[in-house]
């Protein structure tokens, strides 16, 4: 085959073998697949490992050695390849404020575990229900 399938993301890294993502200048460690449908099921599940990644399928020709050939307007500029690019530029790092104290667990204190209360046995019913048979005359009567 005279092409594979890479798979790039809106910071314009290209994902590796070990699921990583990459500037795209070593293209031998670069995910490739000749196949469009494998493609796209590794897409999907990059992207479940992080929703917030817009992965797209690039189409690359193959180079002699069998690795892609990245285009050049595909690559990320150097200086946008350095730092996180999850952070944005214009973005301020988050500083907790200087009056925040600083929490210090206390350990709880050991409660010892209270005896049960004494269950004392209820008072037996002034009534005691019916036994099995013993309505039976009631039940003939009414019949």
């Amino acid at each position: 085959m005279s092409h594979v399938y890479v798979l790039t993301n809106q910071h314009q890294q290209f994902l590796s073998k070990s699921g990583e993502w990459l500037d795209g200048r070593e293209p031998n460690k670069l995910f490739r697949s000749e196949h469009k449908d494998v493609a796209i099921n590794q897409m999907f599940e990059a992207n479940t490992r992080d929703v917030s990644l817009r992965i797209e399928l690039l189409q690359c020709e193959l180079n002699t050695k069998g690795h892609p050939l990245v285009p050049e307007d595909s690559l990320a500029d150097i200086s946008e390849t350095q730092g996180d690019p999850e952070i944005e530029p214009a973005t301020p790092e988050e500083i907790p404020g200087e009056d925040t104290p600083e929490v210090d667990p206390q350990p709880q204190p050991e409660i010892p575990p209270e005896q049960a209360p004494e269950v004392t046995p209820e008072q037996a019913p002034d009534e005691t229900p019916a036994q099995p048979g013993e309505n039976k005359s009631e039940s003939e009567s009414a019949a």
